[in-house]
């Protein structure tokens, strides 16, 4: 376990004692069980990664569904084998032969699993491509092994070139907004931001996380009178999360990182998923998802406004110019969906010695810790069940998720650090 994340997982047991909605006993998943069924799992993924080299390569639907298949178990387990290596390059070699859907696939691998390699095949499919979102990602990976004036300029001149339609400039404009120089600048005072929930009294939850997602960001609740939850000591109760998408592409493409910014909270369910298990999700929505009355709960603070400026309208007047502010508005508009905060029952050690280790990444939403007993298949510790229950337990059925960049460290976020942060009431 990375060592970093041991004193997150040892205040575990003192998570919120709020008022229990889901109780955790009732919570089994055979999945996420250690047995004969999951060892064969394992060695399915691997085939399915070792697949690549000799499968048929086409458009047609039983091929694509195959390559595709393959294409996610690498991407979502983070697996690499020789075979599976010489099996990228086999695709990227034919890209022109394979289906829309499968090119982007490979590509989520491609920046997911392989930076700084394949640079040359990629720069050629962004030659040929005419797909806006095809191009940015073939770009962002390109961008991220040669990050210079001269491939910014290659990378804008390729943008002009493709014709699309409302979304796709949408898209292009914020690949060409990304790819520019950054200047730090400093994270508005939180005392600020945490104030302004008066002005809408919603519950709001605050998941504080670095602009790196390889690491773990703390979620935090706050109650619609202001006040916080607490756990069992009396202190902020924080719950452990992970923001990074399997390929850990930019929020702005899809099955991309988590954006930052505001998300409507809509309630709770259990999903079918094998894979996220039985603990309880919360369902959230961004803008453009949802209509806009029903992102704002029906509750406008200003009236008579466009949809921007009612969304900047739930961030106090200090935070409204901050440079994250605007990532799940652009995303949303732009045509990413259904980012959720939800748990996993995928087994840890597939993430042994990555610095999010035990949490699992996604396919771009928020996962909440979830340890499982692999004898029995029972929940043992649960920040996501801890989340959701701390938000559903008090008062007020609606509310906000805010996911916060606090700064680029290297380093998970620490329950110390947000604790400083409520306490302080300023970074």
């Amino acid at each position: 376990m990375h060592k970093q994340l041991l004193p997150l997982l040892t205040l575990l047991p003192l998570l919120a004692s709020t008022q229990v909605v889901y109780q955790k006993e009732t919570l089994y998943s055979s999945y996420a069980m250690d047995n004969s069924g999951a060892q064969k799992r394992r060695q399915v993924v691997e085939d399915h990664a070792n697949s690549l080299i000799n499968l048929p390569i086409g458009r047609n639907d039983e091929e694509s569904y195959r390559l595709e298949v393959a294409l996610w178990n690498m991407s979502q387990f983070m697996v690499r084998t020789p075979a599976a290596d010489e099996g990228i390059g086999r695709l990227l070699k034919r890209f022109d032969e394979l289906g829309g859907a499968t090119q982007r696939a490979l590509l989520e691998v491609v920046y997911g699993q392989y930076a700084n390699e394949f640079i040359p095949e990629v720069k050629k499919v962004a030659l040929q491509t005419s797909h806006p979102k095809t191009y940015s990602m073939a770009a962002v990976h390109i961008y991220r092994a040669q990050p210079n004036s001269e491939t910014r300029d290659w990378i804008a001149a390729g943008a002009k070139k493709i014709k699309t339609d409302e979304k796709g400039k949408l898209l292009l404009a914020t690949l060409l907004a990304y790819i520019q120089p950054s200047i730090k600048s400093k994270l508005p005072e939180l005392a600020d931001l945490l104030a302004h929930q008066q002005a809408h009294g919603f519950k709001m939850i605050y998941a504080f996380h670095r602009s790196n997602r390889n690491y773990p960001g703390i979620a935090i609740v706050q109650n619609a009178d202001g006040s916080f939850v607490q756990d069992s000591t009396g202190q902020t109760a924080c719950y452990m999360q992970l923001a990074r998408s399997a390929s850990n592409l930019p929020y702005f493409i899809t099955n991309g990182s988590s954006p930052q910014g505001l998300y409507s909270i809509r309630g709770t369910a259990v999903s079918g998923n094998v894979f996220i298990g039985p603990t309880p999700n919360l369902q959230t929505a961004m803008p453009y998802e949802v209509p806009l009355p029903e992102f704002i709960h029906y509750f406008p603070i200003v009236q008579n406004a466009g949809p921007e400026r009612v969304y900047r309208s739930y961030f106090p007047e200090s935070w409204q110019e901050w440079h994250g502010l605007l990532e799940t508005f652009s995303a949303g508009k732009i045509g990413r969906s259904e980012i959720i905060v939800h748990g996993s029952t995928i087994d840890p050690e597939w993430f042994a010695g990555r610095t999010f280790y035990p949490l699992s990444p996604t396919l771009g939403c928020l996962n909440g810790l979830d340890l499982w007993n692999k004898q029995t298949g029972r929940l043992e510790r649960s920040d996501q069940l801890a989340l959701v229950n701390a938000f559903m337990g008090s008062p007020g059925k609606d509310g906000f998720l805010l996911v916060i960049n606090v700064d680029d460290a290297n380093a998970p976020v620490t329950i110390e650090m947000v604790r400083d942060w409520v306490e302080k009431r300023a970074f």
